[in-house]
């Protein structure tokens, strides 16, 4: 862990948008498409849902997943809405900073139980 200075600690200026990646499995997808069309839906414009991502792994990511990019202006009401209504889903949730490395390890928040992340993909990827 990377020690700061008093004066080293950085601020959400630092943070231009965030992820959110929601995992599936089979017994899990379907669900997971309800949510996604439900968040296009609700948040229409404002946040960017990605492709599905069925062939697992795939970079860090060790099960199925989409992924959900969104400014930072959209935080207070996107992540709410996904810490209740994530079902089953894991969902991993980070800011992009520019690091990649970073943010899918210091920076991370799990909505729901965590899963581990592939940490050898993710050390010879920094920047991801």
């Amino acid at each position: 862990m990377r020690l700061l200075g008093k004066n080293s600690f950085r601020t959400s200026e630092d943070i231009e948008g965030y992820h959110v990646h929601l995992y599936y499995d089979g017994r899990t997808k379907q669900y997971a498409g309800y949510l996604r069309r439900e968040m296009e839906r609700r948040f229409n414009g404002s946040i960017d849902v990605g492709r599905w991502r069925d062939m697992a792994p795939q970079g860090p990511h060790p099960t199925s997943h989409f992924q959900v990019s969104f400014p930072t202006n959209m935080f207070n009401q996107l992540v709410p809405f996904l810490a209740l209504n994530r079902g089953d889903l894991h969902i991993l949730l980070h800011p992009n900073t520019g690091n990649g490395y970073e943010d899918h390890t210091t920076n991370v928040m799990w909505i729901g139980p965590s899963i581990p992340l592939d940490q050898n993909w993710l050390s010879q990827n920094q920047n991801v």
